[in-house]
């Protein structure tokens, strides 16, 4: 992947942002500092960020998806109201499968569903 300074601008935001950002918001944010970037040129970005590993995705119980620059082990809390995504930093036990079917995980991604406090409460 050459390097762009589009590119640039849409990763340094992703990895900077705690808040899970949708393509529309990551194009409304680097549209600031680069006024003529287009959101095709943000989605085929992402997209390759995704593809290489710098990124990853988050998908929301409404179905859109959010990008996520924190590549450090950490599960995802999803309220299934408001689609607030909560990062919960703490290990997670891979399952031992290697023994019973040789395949060797290299990641994992552990999301939960649910209601937040603040949608409790309301």
């Amino acid at each position: 992947m050459r390097k762009s300074r589009q590119r640039d601008a849409i990763l340094d935001y992703i990895k900077c942002s705690t808040e899970h950002p949708t393509a529309d918001m990551v194009y409304e944010a680097v549209k600031l500092s680069i006024p003529n970037i287009s959101l095709g040129t943000v989605y085929r970005n992402l997209g390759q960020l995704v593809e290489e590993g710098f990124i990853t995705i988050v998908e929301t119980s409404d179905k859109k998806v959010h990008y996520e620059g924190n590549l450090n082990e950490h599960i995802h809390l999803l309220c299934k109201k408001c689609c607030n995504i909560t990062d919960v930093f703490m290990k997670t036990e891979m399952p031992d499968v290697y023994s019973q079917t040789g395949f060797e995980i290299q990641s994992q991604k552990t999301v939960y569903y649910g209601i937040c406090k603040d949608c409790r409460n309301t």
